[in-house]
């Protein structure tokens, strides 16, 4: 059996790097969870950052206009 010279170990050991850097992205990369797709409907919290007053103030003024 032939053995390797040294340009040969390189080419072997940078396609086995390569390989293995492949692999590996791929697995995390077909792993991720995707955070784009939901089912969820975004729910908007209403806040109430005013007084009870003000806020029926501003309804009256809203509904005379």
């Amino acid at each position: 059996m032939r053995t390797l010279n040294e340009n040969q170990k390189d080419i072997i050991g940078t396609i086995l790097a390569l390989s293995l850097f492949w692999l590996v992205m791929g697995y995390f990369t077909a792993t991720q969870p995707i955070h784009i797709k939901t089912d969820k409907v975004p729910q908007i919290v209403q806040k109430h950052v005013q007084s009870t007053v003000l806020e029926k103030y501003g309804e009256l003024i809203t509904n005379n206009k």
